[in-house]
């Protein structure tokens, strides 16, 4: 099941020619006080831990569940609805670059533990899935902030395969654990950054949701205090 490719409204756009070319990393380099950008060696180093050179022996997916809906940045073979278990969708990251500032901080998407998650999956092509996969490191991982899993993921066709994750990080710094839809639709409103609004970032994740009829109670709260504020 397709969802609507959009792109970002920023200063920096993203797309696979700018995270090649490694506009993201030098963006963030250039904000003082901002977090360490891994190196191209670090990156790949990284993706190694889990994925190797060689691939894994089957086919591997990427489990989208928040900008990778709607801007995947990749080339893949089909895309799927797709569930996972053990982790669940939340705005539990914050972010003082790409969506927000320090001044008035963004929240990010991330799977943090417990429950479990509807999104889509992403089957790659075998001939250059790992040049893929090291697109998708140099867009999640460039300051390290997620720590990527290979999960189960169940297909709606009732196949299960193994889908390439970015889940939180709990030891980072910028992990945000408050529970407080309030607040967390405060921080979303006002936050602004190079990639642009964290507010774009929530809209069209949540249009790419509806589009998939999936119901997401914790986007669904946040939006009703955005339309109400």
């Amino acid at each position: 099941m397709p969802t609507s490719k959009k792109i970002n409204q920023g200063l920096v756009k993203l797309t696979k020619k700018n995270i090649n070319d490694g506009r993201l990393g030098e963006k963030i380099k250039s904000i003082s006080g901002s977090d360490k950008v891994l190196t191209k060696k670090e990156l790949i180093e990284e993706r190694r831990k889990i994925i190797p050179d060689v691939g894994i022996g089957e086919d591997i997916y990427i489990f989208g569940y928040g900008s990778l809906l709607w801007n995947p940045t990749i080339n893949y073979e089909t895309q799927h609805l797709a569930k996972i278990y053990g982790f669940h969708r939340s705005f539990c990251m914050k972010t003082h670059l790409g969506r927000g500032s320090f001044k008035y901080p963004g929240l990010m998407l991330g799977l943090d533990r417990g429950g479990s998650c509807r999104g889509s999956a992403y089957k790659l092509n075998r001939n250059d899935a790992i040049k893929n996969i090291d697109i998708l490191f140099k867009r999640e991982m460039v300051t390290g902030a997620y720590k990527p899993k290979l999960l189960k993921t169940k297909l709606d066709n009732d196949q299960i395969v193994s889908s390439l994750a970015f889940t939180v990080d709990k030891k980072h710094k910028n992990y945000f654990n408050e529970k407080d839809t309030s607040m967390k639709a405060s921080m979303i409103s006002k936050a602004n950054g190079f990639l642009g609004t964290c507010k774009e970032y929530f809209e069209y994740t949540l249009e790419s949701l509806e589009e998939l009829d999936i119901i997401d109670k914790e986007m669904r709260a946040i939006s009703l205090h955005l339309k109400n504020n």
